[in-house]
């Protein structure tokens, strides 16, 4: 790959990274897509759409004047929390280290030199990105909302990292708390009350017979519980309540309610409280724009292509609900959300040059 994409890649990256730009930090999600835009305005045939809802800035750009572009590419500029050396992004044995190099600024990096240059050609493709902000904490004021606001297209990709292969399909995702009563009383007199971890350490047992942890990746649904709070305000007192939240994740096969009802029912006299659901990824392997991004990729890379499922959710789920073909597709990496997150570095042009070719092809 030439030496200049590659190093401007890994500036474009790199200067990304130096941005703090996690939920909580809003005048940082402002910066970070401040920063995009001034890469994108600089070069002339480059349509620029800002948008802002609770606090979480997005730009979409596209290389035509419409909100329905032939293709949308995806990407979230929004990072999990880090230490602050991992906001200094370091380069070590052809992987560049930083919090969202891989999860998710090298992706966007890309995106952003490959609309630059798509806009220079002289019969553009009618193509399209969006960068949002808020995909970590759910993407509801980010890519679900500019798609309720008519932000349509053919084919979506959400450039997340997948090593070049391409992901067809997510499981959907439940979050839910279920409410388990107590009668309160003093600790030292437990005949007293009813005291709520009784049943929780019996739903528990019940739960794990009926969903139990696979030890492999199985496509399968499963249930793990992630949260108990309880109503208690002091060691010495049996609480009045107590709530366990559950992380539920289901294969598209599988009915969300009925398996939600499952899972209360392993703690009688439970309450379900606040829950919410997220739809799965579905998109058929054999979309003919799945299929041309396989026989491109093939080409570049000289490897072969797998098609997988994966068991976490993104954003390219809204576009898939809609009726809409989407996938996730992007570089090379891994870490992601851990202490020492990469993205390989010579990924990202090959990324780039895929994506150029594809989408080139199928316009």
């Amino acid at each position: 790959m030439p030496n200049s994409l590659r190093e401007d890649l890994l500036n474009l990256t790199s200067d990304l990274i130096r941005i703090p730009s996690t939920a909580d930090e809003p005048s940082q999600l402002t910066a970070v897509i401040a920063y995009a835009r001034r890469y994108l305005e600089a070069t002339p045939g480059i349509f620029l759409y800002t948008s802002e809802e609770g606090g979480k800035p997005t730009l979409t750009a596209t290389l035509h004047d419409t909100r329905q572009p032939k293709v949308l590419l995806n990407g979230h500029l929004d990072v999990v929390g880090g230490n602050h050396e991992q906001f200094n992004p370091t380069v070590r044995d052809g992987k560049l280290y930083g919090r969202g190099s891989q999860d998710m600024k090298g992706s966007c990096a890309v995106l952003l030199r490959l609309l630059r240059d798509l806009a220079q050609e002289e019969n553009p493709p009618n193509v399209g990105i969006q960068l949002v902000t808020d995909e970590e904490i759910g993407g509801e004021d980010g890519t679900k909302l500019l798609l309720d606001k008519g932000w349509l297209c053919d084919f979506f990709l959400a450039a997340e990292p997948t090593n070049l292969q391409i992901c067809y399909e997510q499981k959907g995702i439940i979050w839910a708390k279920l409410v388990l009563p107590g009668v309160p009383a003093h600790g030292s007199r437990p005949w007293d009350g009813q005291n709520p971890f009784v049943a929780l350490g019996k739903g528990l047992t019940v739960l794990h017979e009926q969903f139990p942890p696979p030890a492999l990746p199985t496509w399968v649904s499963t249930v793990t519980p992630t949260l108990i709070a309880t109503s208690g305000k002091a060691s010495n007192q049996i609480p009045a309540e107590l709530s366990l939240t559950v992380d539920l994740r289901y294969i598209p096969e599988d009915n969300p309610e009925q398996l939600l009802a499952k899972v209360t029912a392993c703690f009688p006299g439970a309450e379900l409280g606040e829950w919410r659901k997220a739809a799965p990824l579905v998109t058929a392997v054999e979309n003919p724009y799945l299929q041309a991004l396989v026989a491109t990729t093939e080409q570049v890379t000289q490897k072969q292509v797998t098609c997988y499922r994966e068991h976490f959710g993104s954003d390219a789920r809204f576009y898939s609900q809609a009726g809409i073909g989407a996938i996730c597709f992007g570089p090379v990496g891994a870490g992601l959300h851990g202490d020492q997150e990469w993205v390989e570095i010579e990924s990202l042009p090959y990324f780039y040059t895929i994506l150029n070719k594809w989408l080139k092809d199928i316009a």
